[in-house]
């Protein structure tokens, strides 16, 4: 994985035989679409939660946001707080990008405000996963 984020510029990702997923290398390294890609970037954060973990984020920063602390500025404006359940960074053509999953509150207004807060910051893309 190194090798192709130090020399490539795009990237195709196969899952039995079939394309999962293809773009530039930044893009899919920093925020994968397919269940391929995460298994293949972030090997650790595709591990499974269960419905006793609650509702899990997946966050994804590109380029200066992940030098932010988004978590810790979410938990202090919101006073809603979340536990990190995985974390993994990595530098991209000079660039740092990072992934990280998060258990979100199982109140529903909770919830939603925190996936707008997090939404609301350049450079971040928050999804809900199962």
């Amino acid at each position: 994985m190194s090798v192709i984020e130090q020399i490539c510029h795009r990237v195709a990702i196969l899952d039995a035989g079939q394309v999962a997923e293809i773009g530039e290398v930044e893009q899919v390294f920093s925020n994968p679409q397919s269940a391929a890609g995460r298994r293949l970037v972030s090997p650790d954060m595709a591990l499974p939660f269960t419905a006793e973990d609650g509702p899990i984020a997946r966050i994804a920063f590109n380029g200066n946001a992940s030098e932010e602390p988004i978590i810790a500025s979410l938990t202090m404006d919101l006073g809603i707080k979340v536990s990190i359940m995985g974390a993994d960074t990595r530098n991209i053509d000079g660039k740092a990008f990072g992934t990280m999953l998060i258990s979100l509150p199982a109140d529903p207004a909770e919830k939603q405000r925190v996936m707008e807060y997090l939404r609301s910051h350049p450079g971040v893309t928050a999804e809900e996963v199962q």
